[in-house]
């Protein structure tokens, strides 16, 4: 389609605006309005679907063929859309998504002293392991470590990390507690509370999960990941109000992190301000395309507005992207 097409349709659009205002209660006039309207969405929607499906081989050639396509959009998109998106300029100033997963579990780089090549070694192994998610491999490492020097309090730290990622929260307690009862550093501390935190959500003791969440944030202020399980917790508790602020006073630090914007949409559904959940939810669609739980909960919020046409158009996303993903995770016979 030509850029002179967009224009003629919206060229369209805005006669019919000028007409409605000077229509009145002229019921003939109204619906020939009307009657305009539904062509020109029935026109775009022509375009739409053509849309999707260009966006949809576009994503499984990203996906079958491992390369990224970054979004370029128009200015005057970009500019409409100011207070949802995030700027290119701010994007680039922002953490990569791999760094947002490291901060996202509250991991953070720590320095070990010790004379033994070998067992430093196995220590950066174990680091490396532990920022790519590999906690079986991670584990073994500071294990290894902690075998060598035991008294070493840093592979502790990490291993009560590991095992809590791994959701062995058991060994993880252990661990983490004897680092708590060996030092006073905040920074300290509020790794260890933070890991206690998640443990405690793990196991849906979110009063617990809330203590730990908010003793980090006393030790830490700018542990940033300490305010997104604040809302998360708060969330699970039915704390609204709180769950949004919680999630608020941290989007600047993880604006392409889907999860946040979700939440903070169904928070904001929770609170009765659909306008708000709407933005959120919207922003957790652009960022999150192929989660299909995403697409059903803004299909959810359409069916609340009344927008049956979109919430239809949602819940046919949500069900193929179920359906795709249980065709990945369906295993295969020889």
């Amino acid at each position: 389609m030509k850029e002179s097409e967009f224009t003629k349709i919206i060229a369209d659009l805005e006669r019919v605006e000028k007409e409605l205002k000077t229509v009145g209660n002229n019921k003939e006039k109204r619906q020939m309005c009307y009657d305009r309207l539904l062509e020109l969405r029935k026109r775009m929607d022509r375009y739409v679907e053509y849309w999707l499906l260009f966006e949809e081989k576009i994503n499984d050639l990203q996906e079958r063929y491992d390369f990224f396509l970054p979004d370029e959009l128009p200015e005057s998109f970009l500019h409409a859309f100011d207070n949802i998106m995030p700027s290119k300029e701010d994007y680039e100033e922002k953490l990569t998504s791999e760094e947002i997963g490291r901060e996202k579990r509250g991991v953070k780089p720590l320095l070990l002293q010790a004379d033994n090549e070998a067992c430093i070694r196995s220590f950066r192994r174990g680091l490396g392991f532990l920022e790519l998610a590999m906690m079986d491999e991670a584990i073994k490492e500071f294990r290894a470590v902690i075998s060598q020097e035991p008294d070493l309090m840093l592979p502790h730290l990490c291993l009560g990390v590991a095992y809590a990622e791994r959701g062995m929260g058991d060994e993880a307690m252990r661990e983490l507690r004897l680092v708590q009862a060996l030092t006073d550093d905040p920074q300290t501390g509020a790794i260890i509370h933070n890991a206690m935190g998640n443990i405690y959500a793990d196991r849906e003791e979110y009063q617990l999960a809330l203590e730990e969440f908010k003793k980090v944030v006393e030790l830490d202020p700018e542990f940033s990941v300490a305010y997104f399980n604040l809302g998360a917790v708060y969330y699970n508790l039915k704390q609204y109000q709180n769950s949004v602020a919680a999630f608020e006073a941290v989007k600047d630090k993880f604006p392409r992190d889907w999860e946040l914007y979700f939440y903070l949409g169904k928070a904001f559904k929770k609170l009765g301000n659909e306008e708000q959940a709407l933005v959120n939810l919207l922003k957790s669609s652009h960022l999150a395309h192929q989660e299909p739980f995403v697409a059903f909960e803004l299909g959810l919020l359409y069916d609340k507005l009344g927008e049956t046409r979109k919430a239809l158009e949602c819940y046919y996303r949500a069900r193929r992207l179920y359906q795709e993903l249980e065709g990945r995770e369906m295993p295969v016979d020889n």
